[in-house]
């Protein structure tokens, strides 16, 4: 038996523990247990993702335009004369040429729309469009709800401290964003 399955107060086990048990008996000179971490949050992040493009799909959008859109959004809403293509390469976690196909998508659907940028003649603003403000309006409160529907399973204060733990995990991995 694992060190995690002498922690719970239940029989239940899911896919990482018969992982987690596999490698024991394959190499019990590896220590596995690093998966009952690791592992869960790739599955979660995978199975949570899954369902959130389930319920994009009704809207006939995919997560990675919701995703640039969402961000758009979010930094109109700062009153921001919209969003460098810099700061939506860091927050949609993509490369240059990946952010650059999926604008070009974007602005071909009619979502946004690409300006000269007044403060640097060199660069480009990205705004939504009516039509992208609309979607993301129309979406959001499904969104939100699905995205609570995921940790729905824990109470309040089992979210707060899973949430710490993940902020300490992101920090230690990508470092402290400055204010």
């Amino acid at each position: 038996m694992n060190r995690h399955m002498t922690d719970v107060k239940n029989d239940l086990r899911d896919s990482i523990d018969e992982i987690v048990a596999g490698w024991e008996v394959c190499r019990p000179d590896l220590d596995a247990h690093h998966l009952e971490t690791v592992g869960r949050i790739v599955r979660l992040s995978l199975l949570m993702r899954d369902r959130i493009e389930k319920s994009l799909a009704d809207h006939g959008l995919a997560w990675d335009m919701f995703d640039l859109l969402l961000t758009v959004y979010r930094w109109e809403g700062t009153g921001a004369p919209g969003v460098r293509p810099t700061d939506l390469y860091s927050e949609c976690l993509l490369s240059s040429g990946g952010l650059t196909a999926r604008l070009r998508r974007a602005e071909e659907e009619g979502y946004i729309l690409r300006r000269r940028d007044p403060s640097d003649g060199r660069g480009a603003r990205i705004t939504l469009t009516a039509k992208g403000r609309n979607t993301v309006k129309k979406v959001v409160p499904g969104h939100f709800a699905t995205s609570h529907q995921l940790v729905g399973a824990l109470g309040a204060s089992d979210r707060d401290r899973l949430a710490d733990l993940l902020q300490r995990l992101v920090i230690s991995l990508e470092g402290p964003r400055a204010d």
